[in-house]
């Protein structure tokens, strides 16, 4: 009756936990789509019909300025940020060189300023068609650069300069081109960076980049939280760029499954507390499991405890029977011819106790202290992270393949699909347990070394990342 009882609560706690988590991941969804179809008709207004006149003018004049400063664009940029310091302020002193580029940026700088005021925007960058950045509103870094020389060609502008210039001859109108990056690093913190070409009269003569910071994504990441449920945003290689809760405040909570943005490729991903989001029913499961411990234990006691010895007629008055006055007994005299021999005493038989297996069992202080050990519990996720990338690239499967070929981690149906959670804890530091099951990640490596053979970088990487753990283990006499 019990153990139904538990089984039936633990149902309706994945079930309680499982809805809440499809809400959260329908209601980043929303959002992060409204915010991309923000940015796209901000940044398509800057250059559309009923303004382009404006805007191109704005272009050309920073463009033929830039020019007009010095035929070296090293000269060029370095004028420009030694006179234009990072920020908004304006310049102490205009050099003679820069005479026609300061009177372009006196016109049109405060207007760029106010359109970007009321966007999701909060830097602009105009480049012209040899890849120079011939204005930038916050004059960070990339401001002057000459995005084709070989140190520039590879960052984070450079490398969206060329993949709009690329996408033009596939597209029917240019106007058609947009390009929308994943979360970077750049000058000022992590954003994101959208391009657009610069048209005049169906001919590009340049691009202009708009920089979303990462500070938009934050506040509405932000907005949606709810007790037990937390959002982050990662960038190309699936770590977390913002979170909402941050910092602590994540520790423990399980990572879902990352998904990616259909309008945008921005990847995101659901962080849940189970204990949370349960409520109510998490305690009372938490009493049903103590009272079946405290039946399950009393139950041990009284069959382990040995029979009370009976008299030698082999009556043992118990409960109403038994006199509560007992008069002293006679001492009758026997014979040794006619003295009955007494029964053997019986003798309870030894019950063997079952050995309790804990990771943790016989290892006192050193246990706790590699466990809470960084360098220790990062081998851990490092091990489990290398293993699931050697796996997916020798066999061309995922985790649900691997948890249930080896038999090591639980698969879970989470309604339509199949989830790993126990082993998605062990892929982040933030979300590994307090008391790690380090022989699960141990067995992983182990089967996966077993099962898999190319490609050979993987499987050294992973090897030298199993001995580190095991070195681990060894100080703290676990293997």
């Amino acid at each position: 009756m019990l153990v139904a009882a538990l089984f039936f609560l633990s149902m309706a706690v994945d079930d309680k936990v499982d809805i809440q988590i499809d809400n959260a991941n329908r209601s980043v969804e929303r959002e992060l789509t409204t915010l991309v179809q923000n940015a796209r008709s901000q940044s398509s207004a800057f250059a559309s019909t009923s303004f382009i006149g404006y805007s191109v003018g704005r272009y050309y004049g920073f463009a033929s300025a830039f020019q007009q400063i010095s035929p070296d664009p090293e000269r060029a940029a370095a004028l420009l940020r030694s006179t234009y310091p990072p920020g908004d302020t304006p310049p102490a002193e205009i050099p003679a060189a820069l005479t026609a580029y300061a009177a372009v940026h006196d016109r049109f700088h405060a207007s760029f300023r106010d359109l970007l005021a009321s966007t999701v925007f909060d830097d602009l960058y105009l480049i012209d068609r040899f890849g120079r950045v011939v204005y930038s509103l916050r004059k960070d870094a990339a401001f002057g650069a000459d995005l084709a020389a070989a140190r520039q060609r590879e960052s984070a502008l450079g490398t969206l300069f060329r993949e709009v210039m690329g996408r033009l001859p596939q597209a029917q109108t240019p106007e058609q081109v947009m390009v929308l990056t994943q979360p970077l690093p750049l000058d000022q913190g992590h954003g994101m960076l959208l391009g657009r070409p610069v048209v005049r009269h169906g001919t590009v003569e340049g691009v202009v980049v708009f920089r979303v910071p990462i500070g938009k994504v934050q506040e509405r990441l932000a907005r949606l939280t709810q007790d037990g449920i937390g959002f982050a945003l990662l960038d190309g290689a699936g770590n977390m760029v913002t979170s909402a809760p941050g910092g602590e405040k994540l520790k423990g909570w399980a990572r879902q499954e990352p998904r990616v943005l259909e309008d945008g490729g921005w990847r995101y991903v659901v962080l849940s507390d189970g204990a949370k989001l349960a409520g109510g029913l998490n305690y009372i499961r938490w009493l049903l499991l103590l009272a079946g411990f405290g039946a399950i234990t009393l139950f041990m006691k009284a069959f382990r405890e040995p029979p009370p010895a009976t008299d030698a007629g082999g009556f043992v008055p118990v409960g109403p029977s038994a006199p509560l006055d007992v008069a002293p007994p006679v001492s009758v005299p026997v014979t040794p011819a006619d003295r009955p021999e007494p029964p053997p005493a019986p003798v309870a038989a030894p019950v063997a106790e079952e050995p309790e297996h804990h990771d943790h069992a016989d290892e006192g202080d050193h246990a706790a202290a590699l466990d809470a050990d960084e360098g220790y519990r990062r081998c851990l996720v490092d091990v489990m992270t290398l293993a699931l990338d050697y796996w997916q690239k020798a066999k061309r499967k995922g985790k649900i393949e691997l948890a249930e070929e080896s038999g090591l981690w639980r698969v879970y149906m989470d309604r339509s699909s199949l989830q790993t959670r126990t082993l998605d804890k062990y892929l982040l530091v933030e979300t590994l347990p307090r008391n790690p099951r380090w022989r699960d990640v141990v067995r992983t490596a182990e089967y996966v070394l077993r099962h898999c053979g190319e490609p050979q970088g993987e499987r050294e990487t992973l090897s030298v990342a199993l001995g580190r753990l095991k070195q681990h283990l060894k100080q703290a006499e676990r293997v």
